[in-house]
């Protein structure tokens, strides 16, 4: 009897770690279409941290979905300074020194106004990005000011 209860026991010990395994994968499958990441938090981001981020995915994604593609939002401390920042995509996309997110953010309808214009020209001047003064300066709207006297940049 004895050689009974301790075969059933060692079975039990055996097979218990992979049954624990099997409940917790599936109750972390269960929760994930309803947004629930057991793994690591995920926050989602809003269009100017996609465009600092480099996502360019994300930022179709989240134009496709209704942001407003020329909207001021946040962007989280520590990426690009030690506070958290208000910035329109495009502003988030020149401090990034991107490029190829500025034309993805014009061929999705990006258009600044003359101030944000001159503002985005200063500061890729400022960073040095000549690829994205490139990409600015034949969307220059009217009235829009080539002189950096004065303009405050914001971030």
């Amino acid at each position: 009897m004895s050689r009974q209860i301790s075969a059933g026991v060692l079975t039990f010990a055996l097979a218990a770690p992979g049954l624990v395994l099997i409940v917790a994968t599936a109750f972390m499958l269960a929760g994930l279409p309803f947004g629930a990441d057991p793994l690591w938090a995920v926050e989602p981001l809003t269009l100017a941290e996609a465009a600092a981020l480099r996502d360019n995915g994300e930022v179709v994604r989240l134009i496709d979905t209704g942001s407003d593609v020329n909207a001021t939002s946040a962007v989280r401390a520590d990426v690009f300074s030690d506070h958290a920042l208000q910035m329109t995509p495009l502003e988030a996309a020149v401090a990034g020194e991107r490029a190829d997110m500025v034309e993805l953010l014009f061929d999705q309808g990006a258009r600044p106004d003359a101030t944000q214009w001159t503002r985005l020209m200063c500061f890729a001047s400022s960073v040095e990005a000549d690829d994205v003064r490139a990409l600015l300066e034949p969307r220059r709207p009217d009235g829009a000011s080539e002189s950096c006297d004065g303009v405050a940049i914001g971030w």
